[in-house]
């Protein structure tokens, strides 16, 4: 029986650690804000589509564009991602989020700064990886086509991971959790009482057996 315990404990314990310790994926994180891939941006900032065969996939290396509406600096951007589409297309896709008329946009923008260490001046603010590009400048772009092709190669990281990971820690035990914390406890307090109960049986029963042990040799005696 204390092996069938300490076994169901141990399960229940690992049960804990491991919903504890997962968190939302990028995706799961930011699919509450609004935001626009790259065909939806060019049309959005009224750019011609200079590859309309491109499409995007769950393999390419994810550009995180924040941006205004309108912005110069950010065009220039677009621009030279539209530029390049045909050559880098199937290499990238867009996730952009508007922040000068999105409040929300605004206040995720403002959050990023905590995993990538560089400070939110303004717009564009570019994220590929774990690399950033604070503003846009032609000098950027050759920078920033290599590193499209290494996260491409190695997409691993993502910074939305990252920022989701941060805000798990701060905000504690998810709902699942507690529930299987409270189970854990009232089945240690169930299994303990058992195992007191059937301690007190057995000490119950060696005490009467002792008593008619007892009891027999007197009656023994007296023959």
């Amino acid at each position: 029986m204390k092996k069938k315990f300490i076994l169901l404990s141990l399960v229940l314990v690992m049960m804990v650690l491991t919903v504890t310790g997962c968190g939302k994926t990028g995706k799961e994180y930011y699919a509450k804000y609004k935001h626009l891939n790259f065909k939806e941006v060019l049309a959005a900032e009224q750019f011609e589509d200079e590859n309309p065969d491109y499409e995007e996939s769950d393999d390419q290396a994810i550009i995180y564009l924040f941006r205004g509406q309108g912005c110069g600096f950010c065009r220039n951007f677009i621009t030279f991602l539209n530029s390049i589409s045909k050559e880098y297309g199937k290499y990238f896709k867009v996730v952009s989020f508007e922040v000068w008329n999105d409040a929300d946009n605004g206040d995720l923008m403002s959050k990023m700064p905590a995993v990538t260490g560089v400070e939110a001046r303004g717009v564009p603010y570019i994220i590929i990886g774990d690399k950033v590009f604070d503003g846009y400048i032609n000098s950027y772009d050759e920078e920033i086509k290599a590193q499209i092709m290494k996260q491409y190669k190695d997409g691993s990281y993502d910074v939305f991971d990252e920022l989701a990971k941060i805000e798990s820690s701060f905000n504690g035990f998810s709902n699942t959790a507690v529930i299987l914390i409270n189970l854990l406890v009232m089945v240690l307090g169930v299994t303990f009482v058992t195992l007191n109960s059937n301690k007190n049986k057995k000490e119950i029963l060696e005490n009467i057996n002792r008593i008619n042990t007892r009891n027999t040799k007197r009656e023994d005696s007296k023959k």
